[in-house]
C-alpha cells in the first residue's frame, strides 16, 4: 500500500532544506544541511535526506535552482552547481531510490506554493520574489503557474542594471542577493551575519539601518521594474531573510516610494506582503508540483 508521507527538498546555493510531510502539507517543519557544491557531495547529501525516510514515503519532491525542464525532470543549467549541464536528475534519483520524483525551479516552487494555500491564492496575476543567494522569482498569470516559452520566466537575478556595461556584477541577482546586506556593513564597520544585523538594525545602530535601506531600495527598483512589465497584483517576498519584518516593511515603503514619483503614475503599485509559508515555500510548492504532476502519470510499481 502506499503510504501518505512525501519528501520535499529545496536545494538552494546556501542550504539544502527539507521537510516529511503530508499531501495536505499540514505539519512543515523545515529541517536543513548546509550546501556543498561539488558535484559528489550533492548526492552525498540528498542521501543523507532521503535514504532515513525511503520507508515513509510516496515519493520526492524537489524544487532546484536553474533552468528545469520539468516534464522530463532534467536540470539544463545551474550557476549555483556550473558542474551541471543537462542532468536527467529526475531519471538518476528514481533509478537510484525507486520512488517517484518530480522537480520543478525552485522560484516556481515558491509561486505554486503560495498559488496554493498562501498569499497569493486570492489573486489572478502575482509575483513571488526569494531572496537567497542571488534572486528567484517565480510568476502567476490568470491563476496559473507562468513558465515561458523556455521554462525560464522568473529568472529575476538575470536583470540587467547598467545598460552600458552589462556585466555580471551589475545583474539583479548580484547586487540583490541576502550576502550583500552583511557584506555592506562589513565594508562600513565589521564582518556581522544576517541575524545581528537585523539585532543591531531594532537597536537602533545607524548603519544597520543604512544598509537595510539601501538593500530594500535595490529590490524595491527589481520590483518596479518587473511590474512596469507585468502588472501584478501582488508580490510576495520569500527566502531566509523574509522572516523579518523589518526588511518587509522597509521594502513596501521603499516601493511607494517610488510610485509616490510622477513617472511612474501610469503603473499600479502592487501590494507587498512576504510569502506565507516563509522558508518552506520551495517545499511546499515542490510537494505541490508533485501532487500536480501524479494526476498526469502515476508511478508503476
Amino acid at each position: 500500500m502506499c503510504c501518505e508521507k512525501y519528501l520535499a527538498i529545496d536545494v538552494g546555493g546556501t542550504a539544502i532544506k527539507y521537510t516529511l510531510t503530508d499531501k495536505n502539507a499540514e505539519t512543515i517543519e523545515i529541517n536543513e544541511i548546509k550546501t556543498i557544491r561539488k558535484p559528489e557531495k550533492l548526492f552525498e547529501s540528498l542521501d543523507e535526506i532521503i535514504r532515513p525516510h525511503l520507508n515513509q514515503i510516496a515519493g520526492i519532491a524537489l524544487s532546484f535552482p536553474g533552468k528545469i525542464n520539468a516534464e522530463h525532470g532534467i536540470v539544463n543549467k545551474v550557476a549555483t552547481f556550473d558542474w551541471i549541464c543537462d542532468m536527467p536528475l529526475k531519471s538518476i534519483l528514481e533509478e537510484k531510490y525507486r520512488k517517484p520524483v518530480w522537480i520543478e525551479n525552485d522560484g516556481k516552487c515558491a509561486a505554486l506554493a503560495e498559488l496554493w494555500m498562501g498569499n497569493l491564492s486570492d489573486v489572478k496575476n502575482g509575483v513571488v520574489m526569494g531572496l537567497g543567494t542571488e534572486i528567484a522569482g517565480g510568476i502567476i498569470i490568470n491563476g496559473a503557474l507562468y513558465r515561458g516559452s523556455s521554462e525560464t520566466a522568473g529568472e529575476f537575478s538575470s536583470i540587467l542594471t547598467d545598460f552600458k556595461n552589462p556585466n555580471n556584477k551589475k545583474r539583479f541577482g548580484k547586487i540583490g542577493g541576502h550576502k550583500n546586506l552583511t557584506d555592506a556593513y562589513k565594508d562600513k564597520k565589521c564582518a556581522i551575519d544576517s541575524h545581528e544585523l537585523f539585532e543591531k538594525y531594532r537597536e537602533g545602530d545607524e548603519t544597520a539601518k543604512e544598509v537595510v535601506r539601501d538593500y530594500a531600495k535595490t529590490i524595491a527598483a527589481g520590483i518596479v521594474t518587473i511590474q512596469s512589465v507585468l502588472d501584478a497584483e501582488k508580490f510576495c517576498i520569500g527566502g531566509g531573510i523574509s522572516t523579518q519584518d523589518i526588511l518587509i516593511a522597509e521594502i513596501k515603503d521603499s516601493v511607494h516610494d517610488f510610485y509616490s514619483i510622477k513617472f511612474h503614475e501610469a503603473v499600479s503599485e502592487p501590494a507587498i506582503e512576504k510569502c506565507h509559508f516563509g522558508n518552506a515555500s520551495g517545499c511546499v510548492g515542490a510537494l505541490y508540483n508533485f501532487l500536480i504532476s501524479q494526476n498526469r502519470c502515476q508511478w508503476i510499481l
